[in-house]
């Protein structure tokens, strides 16, 4: 089943990947509030930093003319994005395909269907491309379509299903000694278990990812992984860990020049400096992560470094100023029409407002986001809002209320290992039980 494939065709499978720039948790809250088209445009722009799409094309580069011609045709259709296009092709092949040439293509209209956002109809063909593989022995057109089917259960959410096709592929990459397909799986299984707050595991399975990625000198893959190690540091509290990671990971990107990446990673040193209390330094990183997205036009790293950046200010107190970029930041992201950091937004102008005094909205929308964050089952966001929550409470005066959504948010931090929120809490819990001792006394 091996193959060969010229350097213009595989142009064209590359051209198929399509990037994300947000991780699995964006994607479930997007959904929520997301229009269709809205939607489509989210998924389509699949990252290979944080999902990878299994592409396997079997012997069809070879096939008779009947076959490959419109094969050819649906794949250069899918790399310009005409996907109903490509679907016709790649079904007028299907007339004349046989054996396992058949599995490679309801992969590809699987493929297509998914990043439509019609998912559904995408489960449906990687189910019967999977069913194929099985009839005709066919281990790699198997893992493609069980990674696949991963895929599709971590975007629409259900995490427990995903692992599950996940692992099987692994177990398969594993026995065909695919060494390329196993740091997909372990990447893809890692965002699983981070997601899920397990980070210990998410740890394990990135560097473990990132000593085979090293091995294949997959350089993207490389810079990936680093990212993805410093997060998972950043969230244990280990932030000299993280600031190393993410630092590695933006050199890496420099010299790929994957500018975009570069634009993420200033904006990940930006924040542990932030947490550390540098605010210039942190400023400092923010201001460049905007410059580069501005120059590349990357309207999402402008919108994610004005928000750093007006928090910043928030905390010097530069409560106008604050509000200002986070209002900027906020207008921008409803006139790109994309409302996966809405919520973010949402959030820090609440903080903001807070500080102002203005606790019954910034209630309102800590409320909203926690409910959102509840019905994703998102532990990380679940123990930030309920922290909010109490301390604005806190702020009120409601010092019983303050204590309750405090602790809650102190045994999810627990839960997940996350030191430095561990700590914070901790804090905070402390001095108002200390309030309260002196108000009953």
């Amino acid at each position: 089943m091996g193959y060969s494939i010229n350097a213009n065709l595989l142009g064209i499978i590359f051209g198929v990947i399509f990037f994300l720039i947000v991780i699995i948790v964006a994607i479930i809250l997007y959904r929520r509030a997301a229009s269709k088209k809205q939607l489509v445009k989210l998924e389509r722009e699949f990252a290979e930093r944080f999902l990878e799409l299994k592409i396997y094309l079997d012997g069809l580069p070879k096939a008779k003319e009947r076959v490959k011609i419109p094969f050819e045709r649906g794949l250069k259709a899918m790399a310009e994005y005409k996907l109903d296009e490509a679907i016709r092709y790649f079904n007028e092949a299907l007339n004349n395909a046989k054996g396992t040439q058949l599995v490679v293509l309801f992969n590809l209209i699987g493929l297509c269907h998914f990043n439509l956002g019609k998912f559904d109809e995408a489960l449906k063909n990687l189910e019967e491309s999977a069913r194929l593989s099985e009839k005709f022995n066919d281990k790699q057109g198997k893992v493609v379509a069980f990674g696949n089917i991963g895929l599709i259960y971590q975007t629409k959410g259900d995490l427990d299903k995903a692992l599950k096709f996940h692992e099987e592929a692994l177990k398969l990459d594993r026995g065909m000694v695919n060494k390329q397909g196993e740091t997909q799986d372990l990447g893809n299984i890692g965002l699983i278990y981070q997601v899920k707050g397990d980070l210990e595991k998410a740890l394990e399975c990135f560097e473990a990812s990132l000593k085979l990625d090293k091995e294949l000198e997959r350089d993207k893959g490389i810079a990936t992984k680093l990212g993805n190690i410093g997060m998972i540091y950043k969230v244990k509290g280990d932030l000299d860990k993280a600031l190393q990671y993410f630092e590695d990971a933006k050199r890496l990107n420099e010299e790929l020049g994957r500018k975009e990446d570069v634009v993420i990673q200033l904006g990940n040193i930006g924040l542990i400096y932030q947490t550390k209390g540098d605010l210039d330094k942190a400023l400092k990183y923010h201001d460049e992560a905007l410059r580069v997205s501005k120059e590349i036009d990357y309207k999402k790293g402008v919108v994610m470094n004005l928000d750093n950046i007006g928090l910043i200010y928030g905390t010097k107190g530069n409560l106008d100023k604050a509000l200002l970029y986070l209002q900027n930041a906020l207008d921008i992201q409803q006139k790109i029409g994309d409302k996966v950091e809405k919520v973010k937004q949402l959030s820090n102008i609440g903080l903001i407002n807070q500080t102002k005094s203005f606790l019954d909205k910034t209630l309102k929308y800590f409320e909203q986001i926690l409910r959102i964050h509840q019905d994703m089952g998102y532990k990380e966001g679940i123990a930030k809002d309920l922290c909010n929550i109490g301390i604005a409470h806190k702020t009120r005066g409601e010092l019983d209320k303050a204590l309750k959504y405090l602790n809650q948010a102190l045994e999810i931090y627990k839960q997940i290992g996350a030191k430095k929120e561990i700590e914070i809490a901790e804090n905070n819990i402390k001095i108002i039980e200390e309030q309260i001792k002196q108000k009953s006394g």
